[in-house]
């Protein structure tokens, strides 16, 4: 009995005979197989590592992520470049030129039909339904009455409509059409509402889902995505990729962009966006330029304009790109969401009034041998709060200090926690202070200085002062060695750490008998003091100077 991937593949791709590729070795084996060059390029960086070796052909440890990411085996996952080749090598598998179709409902994602009429398929087009909604019943009636149709896509969220498509409809089209492959692109999917359907992939043998680290995970220049599908249809789109399909240097950036150190930032990125998307949406109702903003679930609006021409011009004249979707309508405008300040600009353009004091965020990474960090911090939003080192009692510290300077801080670090916390600890404080002195920029209104704070027995005071000189003082003993998997003795460090990187004066003195509570009254008062030191409360550079 032949297999859905044997009726539906060409006879030309099921012939097609694997690639024979090397085998890849240890990393200081001599490797003479591959007619290599053995000089790595005169280019610096992180990243020229082993440019002039071939890239691993199956990145096992990649694959193995992006499967625990989206929640599917690992045999139900082939690495693609990007999602645009996940469309291209599945029509040049599965569709014959001249003879085979595919089924797709405009206005959508255009590399659908474009691969398709590359590779010599028929494109059948339906408009979408009413509210751009992907219709199941109609879908399968065209289908069925053209039996040469391989391959039905559904881009949900829909690019550049936004309606995301429910995951019942899509378990009924595919049900309905077993002997059809039904692609499901969810490019988008992280910014929506509603669920994947990846975990249905592969369950429903003819049932695809594509996904990328293009939108969410801002690889878009890396081209890293994937299918996700029963295995023995991808084994056959597999076998129309190149021999090396990823380059080295993507496949390390993925590897990176989904480590623990660097997921919670990412996840904080994506909800950022979501509400600036809903933030815009909000104020682009008041603008003159439009005549309706439609939302949907992607990183993007859909805006209508009755002066599509002259719009094109005022956003131009202003530096603001936007995409004029004439496809969907002769006034639709799709608008990316981009970050608070770009948003704000784009706002500008379209006749809105905008803030005009700039946001204070930053966003860093910093890597060592000892460890790797990712941090953020919002000094103008009390949320989200989230940190997590690998050392319990000093998440609850950092936690502290946020939560009482009323900022926004997440924080993630992968350590070498099996030699001992140091490093982990250091390091963090180090970040953590770099990214609060970046969010503080010019530090123009700043409150500057901050004092304090009682804990039951123990009593924390300090004097802070954000003078972009760093010193610090400590005054306090601990009779503990550790608070849990904390060494207390670190505690003057991790302050010497914050001041050197903040770029501050931290004078700290703590007195009392439980060492629990003079630690926590330490990182209180911290946090207290932290609160005052960044109030706005002008609009000058809090110095006699003119500078800090």
């Amino acid at each position: 009995m032949t297999t859905l991937a044997q009726r539906l593949a060409r006879p030309e791709i099921r012939d097609l005979p694997p690639f024979q590729l090397a085998e890849r070795g240890a990393a200081d084996d001599v490797q003479l197989d591959a007619n290599e060059n053995p000089f790595p390029p005169l280019v610096d960086g992180p990243l020229a590592r082993d440019l002039n070796r071939y890239p691993d052909p199956r990145p096992e440890s990649l694959r193995a992520r992006m499967a625990a990411l989206y929640g599917v085996p690992t045999d139900r996952l082939l690495l693609t470049r990007g999602g645009d080749d996940a469309i291209d090598i599945l029509v040049r598998a599965f569709c014959r030129p001249g003879e085979d179709a595919v089924l797709v409902r405009p206005p959508t994602f255009g590399a659908y039909a474009h691969f398709a009429r590359m590779s010599g398929a028929r494109v059948i087009e339906r408009p979408l339904g009413q509210d751009f909604r992907f219709d199941v019943e109609s879908t399968v009636a065209v289908a069925r009455e053209d039996s040469a149709v391989k391959l039905v896509f559904v881009c949900s969220p829909n690019n550049p409509t936004g309606t995301l498509t429910p995951a019942a409809d899509i378990r009924a089209l595919a049900e309905a059409m077993s002997d059809t492959l039904v692609l499901v692109d969810e490019a988008y999917v992280e910014f929506a509402d509603g669920e994947s359907v990846a975990p249905l992939a592969g369950e429903i043998p003819n049932l695809l889902v594509l996904r990328t680290l293009s939108k969410a995970y801002g690889l878009a220049s890396a081209r890293v995505g994937c299918l996700i599908g029963d295995p023995e249809v991808l084994e056959m789109a597999g076998r129309t990729l190149p021999p090396y399909p990823l380059p080295g240097p993507s496949i390390a950036a993925a590897e990176l962009a989904l480590s623990a150190s660097r997921r919670p930032v990412v996840e904080a990125r994506i909800e950022l966006l979501k509400t600036e998307r809903r933030r815009v949406a909000e104020r682009l109702s008041a603008s003159p330029w439009l005549t309706s903003v439609q939302e949907g679930g992607g990183n993007f609006l859909l805006l209508e304009t009755n002066a599509p021409e002259a719009l094109a011009v005022r956003l131009r004249e202003r530096g603001v790109r936007a995409r004029f979707r004439p496809q969907v309508s002769p006034g639709a405008v799709r608008l990316s969401i981009g970050s608070p300040e770009e948003n704000d600009l784009a706002l500008a353009a379209f006749g809105v009034e905008t803030p005009d004091r700039p946001a204070r965020r930053a966003e860093l990474s910093r890597d060592t041998r000892e460890t790797r960090i990712a941090v953020a911090v919002d000094l103008d939003a009390p949320a989200p709060r989230r940190v997590r080192t690998g050392v319990g009692f000093y998440d609850h510290m950092l936690d502290q200090i946020a939560a009482h300077a009323g900022i926004s801080l997440i924080l993630a670090c992968e350590g070498d926690l099996e030699t001992d916390p140091h490093h982990t600890v250091e390091d963090s404080a180090l970040a953590l202070g770099a990214a609060l002195k970046a969010a503080l920029g010019d530090r123009k209104g700043i409150g500057r200085y901050g004092f304090v704070t009682p804990m039951d027995d123990a009593e924390a005071a300090i004097s802070l002062d954000l003078s972009a000189r760093p010193f610090c003082r400590f005054e306090g003993e601990f009779a503990t060695d550790r608070l849990g998997d904390y060494p207390t003795a670190l505690t003057p460090h991790v302050f010497r750490s914050l001041a050197d990187s903040l770029g501050a004066a931290i004078h700290v003195r703590v007195t009392g008998d439980d060492d629990h509570h003079k630690t926590e009254a330490c990182f209180k008062a911290f946090g207290r003091a932290l609160r005052q030191a960044v109030r706005i409360e002008g609009g000058e550079v809090p110095s006699t100077k003119g500078v800090l």
